[in-house]
Parts: C-alpha cells; sequence; structure tokens
C-alpha cells in the first residue's frame, strides 16, 4: 500500500512575490525553486503560502496579499533601494499576511505536516499555535535566534557560528533549533537552466559584481582593487545599493601613499533580474565576493560558478565550502592576493568550474539532503536516535531515480 504523501506547508516571504522579478532576494528565490526540488523526491506536496503572481510549481498556492493589496504595501523601489528594507515585521503587510496565514493554516493543516519557514522569526508563533506539527526552518542564511523550530543551515561554516554564539547564552541551549543532533546542512539550491555554461569563446573579459551595494559586502576593499589595477581591468557592477557614495566618489578620492594616479574603468548596470542574470556573470572574467562578515551562502558566488565563471572570495564563511581554491576559484587575504587572482582566473578552466558547481548545488542534488533531513526528524515520532534506519548513507546512488553526483 502506497504511503500518503508528506505535506509540506511552504510560509513564503511577506515583503516579495515569488517570481523572478524579486530574483534579487535569495529567500524569495529558494521559495519560488522549493516546490520543483521538491517534486524530486516521491511522496512530497507543497501547499504554498505566497502573495498573488507566484510562479513556483507548488500543488496547492494559497494568496496572502492579493495584488492591489500588494501594490498597496510595497510600491516599487529605485535602484538604489533594498527589497529587505520592507522586511520589517509589524509594519505595512505583514500584520495582513500574517493574520491571514494563521486563519489558512487552520483550514488546511493536518497533524504530523511540516511547517516549512523560509524566513526565519518572521512567524515565530507559528510553533505554539500548531504544537502537532513539524515546524522547520529551511535555510537558515540570517543572524537569528531559534524559536522553537528545527533548523537546515546554508552551510556548516554558518551553522557552527550559530552554535558557538549560542553557546554564550545558556537560555537557548534547549531550544531544540540548537540541537547538535537535528541541526541540518543543506546548501542553495538552483534550477540549472536558469544558468546556463558560458564558454571561454563568450567571455567579455570584465570583473563582475552582482548584489546589494554595501560596505559589508566589500565594497571598500573592492574600491581600493580597482584604484590599484589602474585601469587595466574593467569592472562591472549590478544590484541595489548606492553605487555613487560607495564606489564612483571613493574610487577618485585623493590617491593614497600606497596608490599612484587614479584610472578606473568601472560601470554600473543597476539591478539585473531573472535569467538576464546568467549573460552577465557568465561573460565575465570572475566574480567578487568579498564580503568582510561570516557569509551564510552567498548565492551570487555559485551562481558565477554555475555559469562557468571563477568566483574570488573571502578567506573564511561560507567560501571555504562553496570555492575550490586554485579550481574553481580563489580565496583572498590581502590586496595582493585579490589583484593576482584576478590575473590567475583567466586560465582557471571554466567547464571545471561549471561542472563542479552543478554537480553541488542543482536541485537534483540537494533534494536528497532534505528529504534526509525531513526523514530523520520524523523518527523522532518513533525510535528517534534509536532507529535503526541511517537517512544519511544511501544504500545505492540510484535510490531517488537520479545520480546523486558527487565530488
Amino acid at each position: 500500500m502506497e504511503a500518503p504523501p508528506v505535506t509540506i506547508h511552504l510560509l513564503a516571504c511577506f515583503h516579495t512575490q515569488l517570481k523572478q522579478t524579486f530574483s534579487g532576494c535569495a529567500f524569495s528565490g529558494k521559495s519560488l525553486r522549493f516546490s520543483k526540488m521538491m517534486h524530486l523526491i516521491p511522496n512530497y506536496r507543497v501547499v504554498e503560502y505566497s502573495n498573488a503572481g507566484s510562479e513556483s510549481e507548488a500543488d496547492e498556492k494559497v494568496v496572502m496579499l492579493n495584488e492591489d493589496e500588494f501594490k498597496q504595501f510595497y510600491p516599487p523601489q529605485k535602484p538604489h533601494e533594498f527589497h529587505g528594507s520592507y522586511a520589517t515585521i509589524g509594519e505595512r503587510g505583514w500584520p495582513l499576511f500574517n493574520a491571514r496565514l494563521i486563519m489558512a493554516l487552520r483550514d488546511h493543516i493536518q497533524p504530523g505536516d511540516i511547517i516549512g519557514h523560509q524566513f526565519g522569526r518572521a512567524h515565530q508563533q507559528i510553533p505554539s499555535l500548531f504544537p502537532n506539527n513539524v515546524n522547520v526552518e529551511l535555510g537558515i542564511g540570517y543572524q537569528d535566534k531559534p524559536f522553537g523550530c528545527f533548523r537546515i543551515f546554508e552551510s556548516e561554516a554558518w551553522k557552527h557560528y550559530h552554535f558557538g554564539m549560542c553557546d554564550q547564552d545558556p537560555l537557548l541551549k534547549n531550544d531544540r533549533g540548537m540541537n547538535r543532533i537535528y541541526s541540518f546542512v543543506a546548501p542553495n539550491y538552483f534550477d540549472l537552466d536558469d544558468w546556463p555554461y558560458f564558454g571561454p569563446e563568450q567571455n567579455e573579459d570584465y570583473v563582475i559584481f552582482m548584489g546589494r551595494i554595501t560596505p559589508e559586502k566589500g565594497m571598500q576593499t573592492l574600491v581600493e582593487i580597482i584604484r590599484a589595477d589602474e585601469g587595466k581591468t574593467r569592472f562591472v557592477f549590478a544590484g541595489q545599493g548606492n553605487f555613487d557614495e560607495l564606489i564612483a566618489k571613493q574610487i577618485i578620492r585623493k590617491p593614497n601613499p600606497f596608490v599612484g594616479g587614479v584610472k578606473a574603468q568601472v560601470e554600473f548596470v543597476g539591478p539585473v533580474y531573472g535569467r538576464d542574470r546568467a549573460a552577465l556573470v557568465g561573460k565575465a572574467r570572475c566574480m567578487f565576493s568579498g564580503t568582510n562578515f561570516v557569509e551564510p551562502f552567498c548565492g551570487s558566488a555559485v551562481e558565477s560558478m554555475l555559469t562557468g565563471t571563477p568566483a574570488l572570495g573571502s578567506p573564511f564563511g561560507a567560501f571555504t565550502e562553496t570555492i575550490n581554491h586554485g579550481l574553481t576559484g580563489y580565496r583572498c587575504h590581502t590586496l595582493g592576493d585579490w589583484l593576482a587572482a584576478i590575473d590567475a582566473s583567466k586560465y582557471l578552466n571554466r567547464k571545471t568550474v561549471s561542472d563542479i558547481a552543478r554537480s553541488k548545488y542543482s536541485l537534483e542534488a540537494i533534494a536528497p539532503l532534505y528529504d534526509a533531513a525531513f526523514r530523520q526528524i520524523a523518527d523522532l515520532s518513533a525510535e528517534g536516535w534509536y532507529s535503526r534506519a541511517s537517512h544519511h548513507i544511501p544504500k545505492r546512488r540510484r535510490e531517488y531515480g537520479f545520480v546523486l553526483r558527487r565530488v
């Protein structure tokens, strides 16, 4: 007799829509791709609670804010503004979204169903309102305290960062989100159709930055690189943020003792959405990802490598897992490292870069990691830790009907 489907109730972001025009929001992108990924594993059903206009492949979509309401609460933003500025709990559309979410869950949910939290504490009261359900944070990519959910982190580095932080707060050790055995890692996942391979013959030889143009994303480092480069290399910026203040004006400031005359080839193209991003990234020599905080994942670096473009990242955080130093990119410490890496990236094998990234971060590669986490959490309703079933050690490579590619 075939087992009933496992139902996941996906709580999408309250301040965006699940469509390509919001591809700059990592959490919205993950929500958009989540249903398609879970459909690769037999017996999963996704009920999605999102704003009107969702382009996902969810089995059922429950609309929280209709088109008119969404436009009223979240009007279009200018290029220098951030979608994240609207992500304020308690303001704008959040109260209405949250009130409707609670009522909709009561209408749709069954005991034992999984409630998937995609955006941290946005709906932190849900676990206490639905104690007969399994609450899981589906991809920790934010610095946040646990609130009664099991947790799936975007990288090992980020998981251990949280463990270390919570060790300083004894009250958090009893939260199930800090359970060392039942915390998991599943990297961000990507639809390979969105990120085709670009070979060396398509390379237009520029350094690309794509993301939030903010100090914490390494803008000061990039300014120093551009000044030291003295106009030899073209740099292209794509994303939301104040380019004039953080980049243009900084490049032309008075030279310091270590830099000669200021010369630069710099272009700002603003925010780029959907599949247009792939061509912009895929034709670059390399991607700059000089984040100066502990990066949970940095999807743009992986998106770059999917197309074959090497990624240059900081020597800490998720880059220690996503960038294979000297093979798919470089991790840099000093100005000399960054300059050398920009030059050396020209000689990396783009096909190898792409093949490795595609084997590690495709929907097909990540779906089994979520399935294993859900299965192990489900064991807690029976034998728990003493269960003899292993969900993380596959018995055979074709267990899910497709080849699990390992690098």
